[in-house]
C-alpha cells in the first residue's frame, strides 16, 4: 500500500467515525430529550394547587396512558 492509498483509507475511515459518532451523539440527544419529557410531563399536567392537593391523583398516574412507551418508539425509530 502506497502513501496516497493510504492518506485516502485514513480519510474515509475519518469521515465513517465521523458519522457514527454524530449518530450516536443524535441518539443520546433524543434519549435526554425523552427523559426529560418524562420527569417533567407530571408538572405539565398536574400543576401543584395547594388547596386541591388531597383530591389529585399522584403525579405517576400518567404512566397508565402509556405515554413512556410513546417516547421510547420515537427514540428506537
Amino acid at each position: 500500500m502506497d502513501l496516497p492509498e493510504f492518506g485516502h483509507f485514513l480519510e474515509l475511515l475519518l469521515a465513517t467515525l465521523h458519522g457514527e459518532v454524530l449518530s450516536l451523539i443524535q441518539t443520546m440527544l433524543q434519549v435526554l430529550d425523552c427523559d426529560l419529557q418524562v420527569l417533567l410531563h407530571p408538572l405539565q399536567h398536574h400543576p401543584p394547587h395547594p388547596e386541591s392537593a388531597q383530591g389529585q391523583p399522584p403525579a405517576s398516574s400518567w404512566c397508565s396512558e402509556d405515554w413512556c412507551s410513546e417516547c421510547l418508539r420515537q427514540v428506537m425509530f
